[in-house]
C-alpha cells in the first residue's frame, strides 16, 4: 500500500489536494484521490504454496459546480487523471518488488452525491498478483 501511495502522490496534473488510503466518507477538498482494497482471492496453487490476486480501487473526486467553464475544466482534469493514474501505476509494475505483477483496469467515469455535494469521479481498478503468498504445509 505504501508503494501505491508513493506512486499516486507523484501525480502533479491534476494537482490533487490529498491522496487517501481508504474510501472517503466525506470530502473536504477537491480534487481528491483515494484508493482502497476491494477484494482478494486465491489465484494459483502449487504443491507448496498459493498465489493471490488482490484488487485495489483508485478513485479521483472532482467537485462539480454550476459554472459551465468549471465543468469544462473538470472534464479536462478527468482525462488527465485517467492518463496519470494509468501511467504512474504502470511505472512500477512489481511495486518495488512487493508483488509479482500488476494490471491496471479500464477507467470509468461517473457522478457521486456525497453529503449533498456532487462529484465527478474517475474509477480505476488495479489488480496485483503475488505468487507464493501463502505456504501450504503438508
Amino acid at each position: 500500500m505504501a508503494q501505491i501511495d508513493t506512486l499516486l502522490s507523484a501525480i502533479s496534473d491534476p494537482a490533487f489536494v490529498a491522496v487517501y488510503r481508504g474510501e472517503p466518507l466525506a470530502i473536504a477538498g477537491s480534487p481528491l484521490l483515494a484508493f482502497w482494497m476491494t477484494g482478494r482471492a486465491d489465484a494459483f496453487e502449487t504443491l507448496g504454496d498459493v498465489g493471490s490476486r488482490t484488487t485495489i480501487m483508485v478513485r479521483a473526486y472532482f467537485r462539480m459546480q454550476d459554472s459551465p467553464d468549471v465543468r469544462e475544466s473538470i472534464e479536462l482534469a478527468v482525462w488527465d487523471a485517467m492518463v496519470q493514474i494509468d501511467s504512474q501505476l504502470r511505472s512500477d509494475a512489481d511495486l518495488g518488488g512487493n508483488v509479482t505483477d500488476s494490471n491496471v483496469g479500464a477507467a470509468t467515469v461517473g457522478y457521486l452525491n456525497m453529503s449533498g455535494a456532487v462529484f465527478r469521479t474517475v474509477s480505476v481498478p488495479y489488480e496485483m498478483e503475488i505468487m507464493g503468498e501463502v505456504t501450504i504445509t503438508p
